[in-house]
């Protein structure tokens, strides 16, 4: 029964959750399981933190040392995730040992922060590992419609409402935002910063809500300039034209950025990453661009 239970709810998660938690298991400390997944340990403990609260089961506990241990009505889960590993390697092993045949010419449309601040910085190792494999970038916002094989792949921050059975979405991971200004501005300028707002056509994103929210909350004032995507307000920011909604994994591993404490805290901004792709497409350049893509560190 209780593995029923678990199977259910495993389908309502990405599968790339369930890494951080063998590494945790493996290794007994958040520092080494990050180390060990390439990525922080805040987001190790906010990957497991997310798991088990949508799970309804502690996952782990601190022994008298301080090290993580697996609690034992996760055992099961640890079970399924370890499968899922094994599954995972095998199919590695098998483009590792066709290597040599992987070439073509995969077309990515995604938006631009995500072509710009995620993809280009991690391009180069798969260049290097798949050296006759040809990537196309396209940074836009609009739905393409892969129906029309306008594009191999499509990233987006929802999931497809068009496409039915002929487009497949695989959820990659979850961005999480906060507020940041430019790290060139002073103490004094950061608590004095103005909102940097998105104009009328785009006043419906969550970031923009956000935004707004954030702003009325605190009583402070709106920048003089607008902005109707994320890449735009993170170059203003950069610059110190304001403070704004950016995503935690581009500002924080960038320098031109301060993560700033307004003195109040929103919950729940994080932005959904869906991968769409053609339900019928085998080409193996593709799959392992798909491969590629969800390896990546999303959150």
């Amino acid at each position: 029964m209780i593995l029923r239970y678990y199977s259910a709810k495993m389908q309502d998660h990405d599968w790339d959750d369930f890494k951080y938690l063998l590494a945790l298991h493996r290794t007994g400390t958040l520092s080494q399981a990050a180390g060990r997944c390439g990525v922080s340990e805040t987001t190790v403990a906010r990957r497991l933190q997310r798991l088990q609260q949508a799970l309804g089961v502690t996952l782990f506990f601190r022994d008298s040392a301080g090290r993580h241990q697996l609690a034992e009505a996760a055992q099961h889960i640890l079970d399924h995730a370890e499968i899922m590993e094994r599954q995972n390697m095998a199919l590695r092993e098998t483009l590792q040992r066709t290597a040599c045949h992987i070439a073509g010419t995969v077309r990515i449309s995604a938006v631009p922060v995500i072509i710009n601040h995620v993809l280009l910085p991690q391009l180069g190792k798969l260049s290097v590992k798949h050296p006759h494999l040809n990537v196309e970038l396209v940074p836009e916002a609009r739905n393409v419609d892969l129906t029309k094989r306008e594009a191999d792949l499509a990233i987006r921050f929802s999931r497809p409402e068009q496409g039915g059975l002929a487009t497949k979405a695989q959820k990659l991971g979850e961005l999480s935002f906060g507020v940041f200004c430019g790290s060139q501005l002073t103490a004094e300028q950061r608590d004095g910063a103005d909102w940097i707002c998105y104009d009328e056509t785009s006043a419906s994103l969550p970031q923009a809500r956000w935004t707004e929210e954030y702003r009325k909350r605190l009583k402070q004032r709106a920048s003089s300039l607008r902005v109707s995507d994320i890449d735009t307000a993170m170059e203003a920011t950069g610059l110190g034209y304001g403070k704004a909604i950016l995503p935690n994994l581009v500002c924080e591993a960038d320098t031109r950025f301060l993560s700033i404490d307004t003195g109040w805290s929103k919950s729940g901004m994080t932005r959904d990453v869906w991968l769409l792709s053609h339900s019928d497409e085998a080409r193996l350049s593709i799959a392992t661009v798909k491969i590629w893509l969800a390896e990546l560190p999303w959150s």
